[in-house]
């Protein structure tokens, strides 16, 4: 017998369902915050990616889709736990790692983005930070990360009101820190990977560059050229996560243009 493509895939995804329970099972059970705990997670890591790939490969009408939607919320509900934790925070950053690419590279519905907009909208906590910010206070750098990656969902979902609101609001609270703190970093530790650091000039550039592919979807092709012009001005070369978002933002003018 031939398995299909789709059949792997299923297969696939049951083999990831099935560690993904086991070692949470073990971990329940031994309460080993070492190996046990750092396998629980990482089978839920696996587990909600390989999720997330399959519900945006299935058709956007399917009976699937919701399933699929649930079974995602469900996984991260019991991995980040009660939001007033250090592990809700960390998988809200593992979230944005996750979602970045999705909605960076891929080509995600309105639909699809605004159910990842719901996914990664940022805890209550971070507007507290954004009033002291509103202040000229400098503030914890909580959830960057999580809040570049909602702005961008905000984006692709079409709610450019809402985005332009929220990209404002980090860039004046990246920008009070750094002028408090020109050196000032981030670490998301180990699970980052090669994004573990990440610097306030970096968190400048990104939110110019947000500004320009909000402003090239509504064909302001003027004030996107004018934030592109003030990420370079930040950094050369662009980040990697930058640089992507501008090639398509650059794309999108020179087609308009045509």
């Amino acid at each position: 017998m031939v398995l299909s493509e789709g059949m792997r895939a299923e297969a696939s995804l049951e083999q990831l369902r099935l560690e993904y329970h086991e070692a949470r099972a073990t971990f329940r059970k031994t309460r080993d915050y070492g190996k046990d705990y750092r396998e629980s997670i990482a089978s839920a890591h696996a587990l909600i990616a390989a999720l997330l790939n399959q519900w945006l490969n299935l058709p956007e009408h399917s009976g699937e889709v919701s399933i699929v939607c649930g079974e995602i919320k469900t996984v991260l509900k019991d991995t980040a736990g009660s939001r007033f934790t250090e592990r809700y925070r960390q998988e809200k950053s593992f979230l944005a790692r996750a979602l970045w690419p999705l909605l960076s590279e891929g080509k995600p519905t309105p639909r699809q983005a605004n159910f990842m907009a719901q996914l990664i909208k940022p805890q209550k906590g971070i507007n507290f930070y954004d009033l002291l910010s509103r202040l000229g206070q400098p503030t914890e750098p909580l959830g960057w990360d999580v809040q570049v990656t909602y702005a961008l969902a905000l984006i692709r979902s079409g709610n450019d009101e809402q985005a332009q609101k929220r990209i404002n609001l980090l860039h004046q609270k990246v920008s009070i820190n750094h002028t408090h703190n020109p050196k000032g970093s981030l670490d998301y530790g180990p699970e980052a990977g090669t994004g573990r650091y990440r610097d306030y000039v970096h968190y400048l550039q990104l939110c110019e560059v947000l500004h320009a592919l909000r402003t090239a979807v509504s064909n302001d092709h003027t004030s996107a050229r004018k934030h592109i012009e003030n990420a370079r001005k930040h950094r050369e070369p662009l980040s990697p996560e930058a640089a992507r978002l501008v090639a398509e933002i650059v794309l999108r003018i020179e087609e308009q243009k045509n």
